[in-house]
């Protein structure tokens, strides 16, 4: 381990030179629109942060809200801003050539047909261009594995049965967490409206000043470290997901929340059988309504060679600390730094 002022040395200069340059002029002007906060007066009280505040920060998958008094100045944002550009400027570095590279920038949301997909088939393999959109999507050369994809063999195997039940908290509109993660999904027969298609909204995983201004009426709050560990900025009543009718009730005011933001509407993806559907689930999704008790074999899970036996029927590309990207191996967190950190289930629109 290294010594303490070392340690805080080395995750100052990292925030200075390798993720502060990724930020553009315009991200001033939107931060501050967004969170009345200037972005200088907000890096000016970052830069004062004990170094294992810092490290609790950088080293942070945004799956959980960390609770930090900045966040009433927008730190949480600041933190979703900071990945967004960093991924965003490795992915341009790395895959910028890619034929669908600015259509997954646009949109954060790409489907294909699987060439080597046969109905009824045991299992297949995904080909060397399939696998290559993993890699775009998450910017990295090894998104699966330490493995470059080169290297890397990735199948499908159909997986376990889907029931649908009225109290599943995936139909309500959310995100997965503060900053970029992608979910791999096979659809292994067509799917219908009737058969609760994946629900997604275009361009809403993007940093845009909607998106960052919706992201700080619901972290703001979130700065007390006594306060409830709840990401929900409204009562936990108003969105029951208890029957059909509630279900439905709350769609539209979540429609009408993404509306008065500025978001796209949410979009069924309707798909034919043997598809791959890769997404941003920092962007607003959920999955779409079926009949309660009808059972599904609608997909397939992605095997991997560090993962051979797995049965899960959504894929997500393993969770990093995005911020730290060139500091793992280097520095070990200390779990105490990490803990006023809250479980999130997803932030709800």
């Amino acid at each position: 381990m290294l010594p303490a002022h070392v340690e805080s040395k080395l995750l100052r200069a990292h925030l200075e030179s390798k993720l502060l340059p990724s930020l553009t002029s315009s991200d001033e002007r939107i931060f501050e629109q967004a969170t009345g906060t200037p972005l200088a007066a907000l890096l000016e009280e970052v830069r004062q942060l004990p170094a294992k505040s810092l490290e609790a920060l950088i080293f942070d998958t945004g799956k959980a809200l960390t609770k930090h008094p900045l966040n009433r100045r927008g730190l949480a944002v600041f933190r979703s801003l900071l990945a967004r550009r960093h991924v965003d400027r490795v992915r341009r570095e790395r895959w910028g050539a890619h034929a669908l590279h600015d259509a997954w920038m646009r949109h954060g949301l790409l489907t294909t047909r699987l060439r080597n997909f046969r109905p009824g088939a045991s299992n297949f393999s995904l080909t060397a261009e399939e696998v290559e959109l993993l890699g775009l999507a998450s910017g990295l050369d090894a998104p699966l594995s330490s493995r470059p994809l080169a290297e890397e063999r990735v199948w499908v195997t159909p997986a376990a049965q889907h029931v649908f039940r009225d109290s599943d908290a995936q139909y309500r509109m959310h995100i997965d967490q503060l900053m970029p993660t992608w979910k791999i999904f096979i659809f292994l027969e067509p799917v219908t409206l009737e058969r609760g298609p994946f629900h997604y909204v275009r361009g809403s995983h993007a940093a845009s000043l909607r998106k960052l201004r919706w992201l700080f009426e619901r972290t703001n709050v979130s700065s007390d470290k006594r306060a409830e560990c709840s990401p929900r900025h409204v009562a936990r009543s108003q969105w029951c997901s208890s029957s059909p009718e509630c279900l439905r009730r709350v769609f539209r005011a979540q429609q009408h929340d993404l509306k008065r933001h500025g978001f796209h509407a949410t979009e069924p993806l309707t798909v034919d059988a043997g598809t791959l559907v890769l997404a941003d689930t920092s962007g607003f999704h959920s999955r779409g309504l079926g009949p309660a008790g009808q059972r599904r074999t609608l997909m397939g899970a992605v095997q991997t060679l560090d993962r051979p036996q797995s049965s899960l029927s959504i894929f997500q590309i393993p969770r990093r600390p995005l911020l730290a990207d060139g500091l793992e191996g280097r520095l070990r967190p200390n779990p105490q730094s990490l803990a006023h950190r809250c479980p999130q289930r997803g932030l709800y629109s």
